[in-house]
């Protein structure tokens, strides 16, 4: 008897002669085979099968999916208002210190003026400029003011150079007549927009550097803060200043 291969063999023809169990061609004990599987490749392929079932079992269905992607969009939706939270504390901050390093310098020229805030382009100048931009273009020509970084906010990019300086990179408001010993309530610089604090409030635009949200306010007692509007909408908001200001008002 012929010493065949050692494993179990099963032939089919590629020229479809023959075809049975173990038979090919011109060969009556069906040796040599044409192409030959054993039972090893049916076994890999068993388990081929087999991991492609478990691996089906284990996907994500539509359902699945769905319930996932909604669960997402529901996270997403509740941190974007924490995140913007965060952005706008930040933008606040940054803000407050620029009224409040931009108001130091004009406390120490009026230390140096016999207390008195400046009120136009010259300490001896007592008529009130009519807008704040001479002021400041003012105080940068002549080295008073180191940067115009200080005089941009929210909403309000600084000059690229001083030569530049206008309107659109002044994010600040002031009040003129002041002095060192005015009630320090009183503010000196607030952001930009609010033509009136007679009545202790400011009135908010959409317009306005921080729209209808609030205001930073540098007070003459040489502290700064974010006030936010108490009652505001898409349309309006009101800050309580918390003291009545008679004194003329100039903008940029």
């Amino acid at each position: 008897m012929p010493n065949h291969a050692a494993g179990l063999v099963l032939w089919q023809s590629d020229q479809g002669e023959g075809g049975r169990l173990g038979e090919s061609p011109g060969h009556s004990d069906g040796f040599p085979f044409d192409r030959r599987f054993r039972l090893s490749d049916l076994s890999l392929m068993q388990t081929f099968f087999r991991r492609l079932r478990k691996l089906k079992a284990n996907s994500f269905t539509l359902v699945e999916l769905l319930v996932v992607i909604s669960i997402i969009g529901l996270l997403a939706g509740l941190a974007v208002p924490a995140i913007q939270g965060g952005l706008d504390r930040a933008k606040q901050g940054v803000d407050v210190s620029n009224a409040r390093q931009l108001g130091i310098i004009f406390f120490s020229e009026a230390n140096d003026n016999n207390g008195i805030y400046r009120v136009n382009t010259d300490l001896t100048n007592t008529s009130p400029a009519s807008d704040f931009t001479t002021i400041c273009k003012s105080m940068v020509s002549n080295g008073i003011l180191p940067t115009t970084k200080i005089l941009a906010g929210n909403g309000v990019p600084p000059a690229v150079n001083t030569n530049n300086l206008g309107a659109g990179n002044i994010a600040w408001a002031y009040v003129v007549g002041l002095d060192v010993a005015s009630d320090g309530q009183i503010p000196l610089l607030f952001t930009k927009g609010p033509s009136t604090l007679a009545s202790g409030t400011a009135q908010l635009q959409p317009n306005y550097p921080w729209k209808t949200k609030g205001m930073v306010v540098y007070r003459v007692g040489n502290f700064a803060e974010f006030i936010r509007a108490s009652n505001y909408s898409s349309t309006a908001g009101t800050v309580n200043i918390g003291v009545n200001v008679s004194n003329t008002i100039i903008q940029p």
